[in-house]
């Protein structure tokens, strides 16, 4: 994480006992390499943790496959989790292609 949440980051700065250093929150991201099919694949979902808390992956692609644009499946999906009253941070990006004929 490279913005916010300085007290779950240096909590031994804030006198949080028994808290090790960097102990709360880590900063080395969650990498998965995925080899993308253009013919099937129709859209990839980019999503904080706030997403991911409440909403599983296969609900997100049936959310997100049910709309018309990409920019409405992000929208939809922030508000389906805003439903679902994640109680993190919340962003969603939905990216889409051409289909290859």
């Amino acid at each position: 994480r490279s913005f916010g949440d300085l007290l779950l980051k240096e909590a031994e700065r804030y006198d949080c006992a028994g808290v090790a250093p960097g102990g709360l929150v880590i900063s080395a991201p969650e990498i998965r390499v995925v080899d993308l099919e253009p013919r099937q694949d129709r859209f990839l979902v980019l999503a904080s943790d706030g997403v991911w808390d409440v909403i599983s992956s296969e609900d997100a692609v049936s959310i997100c496959a049910a709309q018309a644009t990409p920019e409405l499946a992000a929208q939809t999906l922030l508000r389906r989790t805003y439903a679902s009253n994640s109680d993190d941070n919340i962003t969603a990006l939905v990216l889409s292609w051409k289909a290859v004929v």
